[in-house]
């Protein structure tokens, strides 16, 4: 990547769920159209109280899909629990090489709750714009 045209940039999904296991929520994020976007990793919250001290470091709140509706393509095969694709609270996940994507693509995130409390969930998308 060349550093002359890149910027450090997050985008931020979000979601409320509602208080009870399986309620599913779903949430849209189109891409500005000034760049491409290289995501390097994905760090995630839900909004339970922790109870536990693997909840704190080890959260489960939910599970979620990603959809690139610009190509049709899934990002995954099935829904991914948090703690696999946001990791923990000492090593989050990383990506090895960046995923770029083009200007304006549009991301559909389906997210289900694994707990009986209402979960408000926040998504961090980590990476580099790339100006054009």
């Amino acid at each position: 990547m060349d550093n002359t045209n890149s910027l450090p940039f997050v985008y931020v999904v979000t979601a409320s769920l509602g208080a009870a296991v399986g309620a599913t929520a779903s949430s849209t994020l189109i891409m500005q159209a000034d760049s491409r976007f290289e995501l390097m990793g994905i760090f995630g919250t839900g909004g339970t109280a922790a109870t536990t001290e693997d909840s704190q470091t080890n959260p489960n709140n939910f599970t979620c899909t990603i959809r690139d509706q610009t190509t049709g393509r899934d990002l995954m095969s099935a829904p991914v629990p948090q703690r696999v694709l946001c990791g923990n609270a000492f090593r989050q996940f990383l990506e090895k090489r960046g995923i770029i994507f083009e200007p304006q693509s549009n991301l559909l995130f389906t997210f289900t709750n694994l707990t009986a409390a209402t979960n408000n969930i926040t998504l961090a998308l980590h990476g580099y714009k790339i100006i054009i």
